[in-house]
């Protein structure tokens, strides 16, 4: 009677034992994927600093109304996929670079670092005179403000859509908005 007691405590023991180890290995998983998460998240702030730089120089450069497919939208896209993102967008055909910025040529293969892409939309409905600001306000969403007089003091509303893949297939997409000038 008693072998049997205690081959009934054991079982149970081991089942426990079982219980416990899913139990962390679940949460080893979890760790993980917040680890992913937030690496992926600090891999978009390159992102965000690259767009920033890129609509920056298209405005110095008198260059606000030039798309560029697949990298710079100068008018809204209505037509959306299920993410809510512009549908010209052909992810594949988008740029691609690591963490660092280096210039990657092949976005699909997974070589356990970050790859990051991104695409900014300038939010008009179609291209503005740059001259004018009254056309601007007509065509384009932008931040109202009492001392706006000009183009260049003329705040446009820009989004940016970034997609990081990273190690182990993982894949985070992020947007923000930004104001920039509309001209210099």
């Amino acid at each position: 009677m008693v072998l049997i007691v205690v081959l009934v405590v054991l079982v149970v023991t081991l089942l426990a034992g079982m219980g416990v180890m899913r139990t962390v290995q679940t949460g080893n998983a979890m760790a993980g994927n917040f680890s992913f998460r937030q690496a992926a998240m600090q891999a978009s702030d390159r992102a965000m600093t690259d767009a920033l730089s890129e609509v920056a120089n298209r405005i110095s450069g008198g260059q606000g109304n030039n798309a560029v497919a697949h990298r710079y939208l100068s008018v809204i896209d209505g037509t959306v996929d299920a993410l809510g993102m512009p549908a010209s967008i052909d992810w594949a055909q988008v740029r691609c670079t690591d963490e660092r910025g280096v210039l990657l040529t092949d976005c699909a293969a997974d070589t356990g670092n970050y790859r990051i892409q991104y695409v900014v939309e300038r939010r008009c409905a179609a291209n503005p005179d740059l001259a004018d600001i009254l056309d601007i306000r007509s065509r384009c969403e932008y931040e109202p403000q009492a001392t706006a007089v000009s183009a260049s003091t003329t705040a446009l509303r820009y989004r940016v859509l970034v997609r990081v893949r990273g190690p182990r297939g993982t894949e985070s997409w992020f947007e923000a908005m930004f104001s920039g000038p509309a001209s210099t």
